[in-house]
């Protein structure tokens, strides 16, 4: 592992490369870097080809520690508390698919590298989520005159829309009343619904990519963001995400979309 990382490290500086922007989770529940290497003279094109590769496990590596875990931690800051998360990190980014390795009329290579959020225990999430032994009930509706007879329907799931908001992605984002409550986070759900599944998914269109949150979501507007990943509704509309989660438990079940 040590000698894998010094060759990334070596070809880091041999072969400087461009990016793109910072890593996010994608709504498939990956995250996903491109790179580009440029074609050195003398090299062969299977030893660019794995040249590239090896580049795109390393911007993986380094893009890796700003993903959020919560608003207040990201990944480098649980790999450097634990040698065992930062192990089974490494141990999951080896394990990364290569989806294409293309190259441009002009030799440079193009690569794209994909690793899974959530999925199972070869997932990121499984590895950085702490170990909890109980489930922390959804608080009550704040004021009485939200009531079931007052909510519309039987809602399958909850789309908020935090478009314009500057939002970043996590593997354990929050939803909080304006007057800081915590009405959904990692704290009200199973671990293993979190690692399988993920507390939210994310798109970025309000009417596509959202099925998730099933036939007939309850949509909310964001009112702003607590920290970088988790959103702030107000407390009309919090207390109508609770009453509508009363009748048909869609929190529980992680039908919740973010678009962003």
């Amino acid at each position: 592992m040590k000698r894998f990382f010094q060759i990334l490290l070596m070809i880091l500086v041999m072969f400087p490369f461009d990016s793109v922007s910072a890593i996010e989770i994608e709504g498939n529940g990956y995250i996903q870097v491109e790179c580009d290497v440029d074609q050195e003279l003398g090299e062969s094109s299977n030893a660019m080809r794995r040249i590239a590769i090896m580049e795109g496990y390393r911007y993986l590596a380094e893009q890796i520690g700003d993903l959020h875990v919560s608003s207040s931690s990201t990944v480098s800051q649980y790999r450097l508390t634990s040698d065992e998360i930062n192990v089974s990190v490494e141990k999951i980014l080896n394990g990364a698919q290569v989806v294409s390795v293309d190259r441009d009329t002009a030799g440079t290579y193009h690569v794209i590298v994909r690793m899974p959020v959530f999925g199972g225990t070869n997932s990121l999430a499984s590895v950085v989520l702490p170990k909890k032994s109980k489930e922390v009930s959804f608080p009550k509706p704040k004021y009485s005159n939200i009531e079931s007879g007052n909510i519309n329907g039987n809602y399958t799931g909850l789309i908020i829309d935090c478009r314009g908001l500057n939002l970043s992605t996590a593997i354990s984002p929050a939803i909080e009343s304006v007057e800081g409550t915590k009405i959904y986070s990692y704290d009200n759900i199973s671990r293993q619904s979190a690692v399988s599944r993920g507390i939210v998914s994310y798109s970025t269109e309000i009417d596509s990519n959202v099925q998730r949150a099933g036939s007939n979501p309850l949509v909310v507007k964001a009112m702003f963001t607590s920290g970088e990943c988790d959103v702030v509704v107000s407390q009309e509309d919090a207390d109508r995400i609770l009453v509508a989660n009363q009748q048909s438990n869609f929190l529980k079940n992680c039908m919740v979309v973010i678009v962003r």
